[in-house]
């Protein structure tokens, strides 16, 4: 170690995301939108009164940190998966021994190819991010949109996509899952029930990007190519 002090990182900056990983607290994608960098990031963050200086240590090496106040330090790494950094992070400092705080700030995600971004995802997404997609989700209905290419019924009545997505209960499964037009709702691919169904229509309505039902089999918060806020998380 370059210096005699040290703190470890211990999962400042995550929360649990439901698929036994970790997402970020903060998510802030491209350059234009305030990002350190293009592409998958995550932005380490240090604080340890009165230091000079501080290096920072994880699966890229060792690498000096940024000073960007009095004790406060930054580092831009490559993305890393974050259940894998809690106890591998560690930050050294000079000066005295302080309560030193070692945190992720914020990032930017990875996808794999292909695209998946679930309905809790739109449910819960910014409007910029239905503006993106081109959908409006105050007039968008489900019956002529999603049906019959993506669910092959029509509703009973006819509802909002959002009104869908606000109610998985009753559209996630007690209408069951209905292959539409679609092939990638058909065999070998499983079909989607009107919850599933609206999130592949949104996610296919990402301009560049298409629905692949391999990730929805498979869902994880890595899938999808835009934040909560509409941004891309890779540069297009």
């Amino acid at each position: 170690m370059a210096y005699a002090n040290s703190v470890t990182y211990s999962g400042q900056g995550l929360t649990a995301d439901g698929f036994g990983g970790y997402d970020l607290n903060k998510e802030i994608c491209g350059v234009a939108n305030g990002a350190d960098t293009e592409g998958p990031y995550l932005l380490y963050v240090l604080t340890a009164t009165g230091a000079k200086n501080a290096d920072i240590t994880g699966p890229w090496g060792t690498a000096p940190m940024t000073k960007t106040g009095n004790g406060t330090f930054k580092y831009v790494a490559g993305w890393s998966d974050p259940s894998t950094l809690p106890g591998n992070v560690t930050a050294t400092y000079d000066g005295k021994v302080k309560n030193a705080q070692l945190t992720i700030s914020h990032g930017c995600r990875p996808f794999t190819h292909g695209a998946w971004c679930s309905p809790g995802f739109w449910r819960n997404a910014d409007d910029a991010a239905w503006t993106l997609a081109a959908v409006d989700r105050t007039t968008a209905m489900f019956n002529g949109n999603v049906s019959t290419a993506f669910y092959g019924n029509n509703l009973a009545t006819d509802q909002l996509l959002q009104y869908v997505l606000d109610h998985a209960s009753s559209y996630g499964g007690t209408l069951g899952a209905v292959a539409g037009t679609d092939s990638r709702t058909q065999p070998p691919n499983a079909a989607l029930t009107a919850f599933n169904a609206t999130g592949a229509y949104l996610t296919d309505h990402v301009p560049g990007y298409s629905f692949d039902p391999t990730f929805a089999a498979n869902d994880n918060s890595d899938t999808c190519p835009i934040d909560s806020h509409g941004n891309f998380k890779m540069p297009q």
